[in-house]
């Protein structure tokens, strides 16, 4: 039982890779303007998704403190729109 649970672990951690991959390949497709998206956008993108930072770091190639960063920017930029409005 313990062999499958471990078995089962290594498939879905594997998957996980895979499709991480997969959104980072997707996501340098997008077409914005003629140009690729930029750091921010995608990280705007992938949060919107739900996708945990760490998670968004691993997909990007970044660390989890740059991402963390982009969304402190990202947030504070949405705070202050909304208190215009």
């Amino acid at each position: 039982m313990e062999k499958e649970l471990n078995q089962l672990n290594r498939g879905i951690y594997e998957l996980n890779k895979r499709m991480g991959v997969m959104i980072s390949l997707l996501l340098r497709l997008v077409p914005r303007g003629g140009s690729e998206l930029s750091l921010k956008e995608q990280v705007r993108m992938l949060d919107s998704f739900g996708i945990r930072p760490v998670d968004i770091a691993d997909i990007l190639g970044r660390t989890a403190g740059h991402v963390n960063k982009e969304l402190v920017g990202i947030r504070k930029g949405r705070k202050q729109k909304n208190e215009k409005e």
